[in-house]
């Protein structure tokens, strides 16, 4: 998973228990086309302070934005970033782990067992502190 998809999953709004947003990416990409209009992406990308390569990704929806970036083209357009987001009526959670690689699900499921792992040996050394100052 790049970072700048975890970025911008990490950002989804939750709503409540069982709705959340999530990001419409043919709006942006849609958007930023109509930002630029007859500017070459160099041009575009130096005005808003990125990279033409990045701005050419972005626009394709081979990229996804970063907050930071995504600030600055809302900056520039006068738009708020709400404007870019879908409401949805997915859990967040399951949403995101039903979109991630197996692979990345694999390592998010190791992770977990080792925060369990190392939640049960805290509560063992903490028994065991106890039990040396009685």
């Amino acid at each position: 998973m790049t970072y700048t998809l975890l970025c911008v999953k990490m950002y989804n709004v939750c709503l409540g228990e069982n709705a959340m947003k999530t990001f419409n990416t043919g709006k942006f990409c849609h958007q930023l086309i109509s930002l630029r209009a007859d500017k070459t992406q160099q041009a575009f990308a130096d005005e808003i302070g990125i990279n033409r390569s990045t701005l050419s990704l972005l626009e394709t929806g081979k990229q996804l934005p970063t907050l930071e970036i995504l600030n600055k083209i809302c900056d520039f357009s006068n738009m708020i970033i709400d404007e870019f987001f879908i409401e949805n009526e997915k859990d967040g959670l399951i949403y995101l782990m039903g979109n991630m690689d197996e692979s990345d699900r694999k390592k998010v499921g190791t992770m977990i067992e080792k925060i369990h792992t190392r939640e049960k040996y805290s509560v063992l050394a903490r028994r065991c502190l106890d039990d040396i100052g009685k």
